[in-house]
């Protein structure tokens, strides 16, 4: 139910103030993880900021606005924090901390997979041709739990089948050693896909369509992960992908999802009482 609480956290002003809180803490998260080696080197908050506000807009790194660092320090923070893993180490402690705001445990058990074809820009690196979707770029691999936080992502060129994409996830999975559980949808009902669940130590449990349903239908489970993907369009600079690698595509969508997930724990959804 949308109440006058749900209206006030949206309000713009309120977003701006959260925004600029959550982009201040990742910053000292980073620079904690990676502390200065000199005093001259550039501020991390407005690197940071200047990340966000490239994913939040799009466009090349070149066209950062007026009073950002100049675009290629902007780009050697982002590719050095990519080098030493601290975006998907940042992503894996903001699940954890949404989870248990959530009144969940840190560790989830369950896990839903699927993957989302997107277009591909005129820029060096791998792609290819989706001939289901009819794109030609790349394909996201995305891993959440029940509640839809990402705990992993991977990029592939978009002509890889979606049963062989697994394999991109082996590291994402291996840092979540408590997910007993996948759902995945009908693309993953190859042996391939059932061995990676157990080599794992996950059932492999695929949710499909029944054939005699007509018109739009909601699966149990996959829901979720469709809305995760759904939230990657709030964001201009991932509605088509950008990058030259693969590596640091993902990088991009773990970033994204690391300030959404930031600002959602610093302004909640509100909590509907149904006794009321």
């Amino acid at each position: 139910m949308w109440t006058k609480a749900h209206r006030a956290r949206h309000d713009a002003r309120l977003k701006e103030v959260v925004s600029a809180y959550a982009v201040q803490e990742i910053a000292g998260w980073l620079e904690r993880a990676d502390p200065p080696r000199s005093e001259r080197r550039t501020p991390i908050l407005p690197v940071v900021g200047a990340i966000a506000w490239h994913l939040r807009v799009g466009g090349p790194w070149r066209a950062l606005p007026p009073g950002s660092p100049p675009w290629r320090t902007v780009y050697g923070w982002f590719r050095r924090w990519l080098d030493l893993g601290l975006f998907d180490a940042v992503l894996r402690a903001v699940a954890r901390l949404r989870r248990r705001a959530a009144g969940r445990r840190p560790g989830p058990s369950l896990a839903i997979i699927d993957t989302q074809a997107v277009e591909c820009i005129s820029v060096r690196g791998p792609r290819g041709y989706d001939a289901a979707k009819k794109v030609l770029g790349r394909k996201r691999v995305a891993l959440v739990d029940a509640e839809g936080h990402l705990l992993a992502v991977a990029v592939v060129p978009a002509a890889v089948q979606d049963r062989d994409t697994l394999p991109a996830l082996d590291a994402g999975k291996a840092c979540w050693p408590s997910l007993r559980e996948a759902v995945y949808d009908g693309a993953f009902t190859a042996d391939r896909c059932r061995e990676w669940s157990n080599l794992h130590g996950m059932r492999h449990r695929v949710v499909e369509r029944d054939p005699g349903q007509k018109g739009f239908v909601v699966l149990e489970r996959r829901w979720v992960v469709e809305r995760s993907f759904a939230w990657l369009t709030h964001w201009g600079g991932l509605l088509r992908d950008r990058a030259g690698r693969l590596d640091v595509s993902a990088a991009r969508i773990a970033f994204a999802a690391i300030l959404s997930g930031v600002e959602a724990l610093l302004n909640p959804m509100p909590v509907h009482n149904a006794n009321k």
